[in-house]
């Protein structure tokens, strides 16, 4: 129904991802001319769950994380996917084993692909082997809903902004 996430590739011209407040994930590799909709083929996904995040990877042209959430309709289990090969197959990142609270963010560490930040309805996660694993950070951060993350380039601090209209600096 509506775009709310538009990522396009840091590494080929032309690759664009873009989501909706309705289920629809969509892929063009020819600058928009043709698009290729991922809406039911992601295993695991529920069929037109909000997905307000995705990201492109910046080491692999190939790679995005998309995150979803189904809480609206009663489904608090967090949904993060990733696909190493332009959509072709997916594997889902994160479970309700791995992290608590639904998910809201995904931020690869654009130096170390190892390191990987998730936020969720409860809280900072962290993966230092490539999402095999999370930990919560607790040192000084709240379980708090955690909705945006990024890195500030010059100093590698990670920013994270809260629903508490608050924002941290790791």
């Amino acid at each position: 129904c509506t775009i709310i996430a538009i990522a396009p590739s840091f590494k080929e011209k032309g690759v664009i991802w873009a989501s909706t407040d309705d289920g629809n994930l969509q892929l063009t590799r020819d600058g928009g001319k043709t698009w290729t909709n991922f809406r039911g083929k992601i295993p695991g996904l529920p069929v037109g769950c909000w997905i307000p995040q995705i990201r492109a990877s910046q080491h692999d042209a190939g790679e995005l994380f998309v995150v979803a959430n189904d809480y609206r309709r009663g489904d608090f289990k967090p949904y993060i996917f990733r696909s190493t090969d332009y959509g072709k197959t997916w594997t889902k990142l994160v479970d309700e084993k791995k992290v608590t609270g639904y998910a809201l963010t995904v931020l690869q560490d654009p130096i170390e692909p190892n390191l990987i930040f998730v936020g969720t309805e409860q809280g900072l996660w962290i993966s230092m082997d490539n999402g095999a694993s999370f930990q919560q950070w607790k040192s000084g951060y709240p379980a708090v809903s955690t909705y945006d993350l990024a890195i500030q380039g010059r100093e590698a601090d990670l920013a994270i902004a809260t629903f508490g209209r608050a924002i941290y600096i790791l």
